[in-house]
């Protein structure tokens, strides 16, 4: 199965913090978390942790589960195509 590119956590949070007109620092205060923090995640240099999928899914009413989801949707993607690059596996026999 051919995964396409799928988008970083933070680029759909982007796009929920603008609909919504919260500022980078306002949202960081209201989730209780630095602006750097919430930064990194937003241009995808950090990645979204269980606690922050919680603290997301309380302050925007989601699923518990759904940022961690992406995350790791998106991390399986990313993986994928570094492992093109190596030399593939032989599979262990027992």
């Amino acid at each position: 199965m051919d995964m396409h590119n799928p988008a970083h956590p933070g680029e759909v949070l982007t796009g929920w913090l603008e609909d919504l007109g919260l500022s980078v620092t306002a949202a960081a205060q209201h989730l209780g978390i630095s602006r750097v923090m919430l930064s990194r995640i937003l241009h995808g240099h950090a990645a979204v942790s269980a606690d922050m999928d919680l603290r997301l899914s309380e302050a925007l009413g989601t699923s518990p589960g759904l940022w961690l989801r992406m995350q790791g949707q998106r991390d399986l993607w990313e993986a994928k195509h570094r492992a093109e690059e190596r030399k593939p596996l032989e599979r262990l026999a027992a």
